[in-house]
């Protein structure tokens, strides 16, 4: 079985680098190049468990996928977008159950939603920037104004307007009780990337540039700032002292819409086995 797993983690870091080689050819909330998918075995019994939506969520759900396909027949496949796609999908029963890196808007109904892990926003900068702590006043003014933050960060990058990271962003950083997502639009050297893997590339390559990602999804070929003097760790989002963070949820019409393989899979995901892995790949557990 362990085979199985080995493969389906395979396929998944195919499938996003195509995705990423192709993130600026595609528009913000589709899923490019066909997603990514996480599975990597047959299922004796035909079921199959499709999963769509967050790409903040999709890495941590392709790790419970692949523990819980091990031990089961069952093949799930982890297709990545972006929240407001997968809250879509479900609306639209293109899906078993969506991903969201935010809670549902009010315009988002016919669906609930359940917390099943929760992730701090990290802000990042490339591994050779000279600027290691931030304010939220100096962030709002980059995003907002264009203005340098200590004469070095002079470019930021979003993500596109449906990603639930975005949201959590722009809700989050203020300034004098303004926060970014009461503005029309961004300074003009604020651009756009339509996944995780995207901003990361891109903030690898730049010494100037900033962006925000899934604190889970840090990795050395970036470098996270203190936000406020705090630094971005599972810890400090956990006690409160690190205040970018946000929900990761899942998404369903109801539970009697569940399938039972459905509702068996998400079981194991809030079971102490699937929050062992939550709390092991870098995300605060429920």
């Amino acid at each position: 079985m362990k085979s199985k797993k080995f493969l389906a983690l395979a396929l998944a870091a195919i499938s996003v680098g195509t995705m990423a080689a192709f993130a600026s050819c595609g528009e913000g909330g589709t899923s490019t190049g066909g997603g990514t998918s996480t599975g990597g075995g047959d299922s004796t019994d035909g079921t199959t468990i499709t999963i769509t939506g967050s790409s903040s969520v999709s890495p941590l759900m392709q790790e419970l996928a692949a523990a819980y396909m091990e031990d089961h027949d069952v093949l799930i496949n982890v297709e990545t977008s972006d929240s407001g796609t997968g809250i879509r999908d479900t609306q639209n029963g293109r899906n078993d159950i969506g991903m969201a890196s935010r809670d549902l808007k009010d315009t988002e109904t016919g669906v609930v939603s359940k917390q099943i892990a929760t992730d701090g926003v990290a802000l990042i900068v490339g591994t050779g920037c000279t600027v290691s702590d931030v304010t939220a006043a100096e962030v709002y003014d980059l995003y907002a104004n264009g203005t340098p933050i200590k004469n070095v960060i002079n470019a930021g990058i979003n993500r596109e307007p449906s990603s639930g990271t975005r949201g959590a962003f722009t809700e989050l950083i203020k300034k004098e009780g303004h926060a970014l997502d009461e503005l029309d639009t961004f300074a003009s050297c604020i651009t756009e990337q339509n996944s995780t893997e995207a901003v990361k590339t891109t903030i690898a390559g730049s010494t100037t540039v900033m962006s925000y990602i899934s604190l889970g999804s840090l990795d050395d070929t970036v470098k996270a700032l203190k936000f406020e003097g705090v630094e971005a760790t599972v810890e400090n989002v956990a006690d409160g002292s690190y205040t970018l963070s946000r929900p990761f949820n899942i998404v369903y019409k109801s539970e009697d819409s569940l399938s039972d393989a459905a509702k068996a899979f998400i079981d194991f995901i809030m079971s102490e086995e699937g929050q062992t892995i939550v709390e092991q790949k870098g995300y605060i557990k429920m």
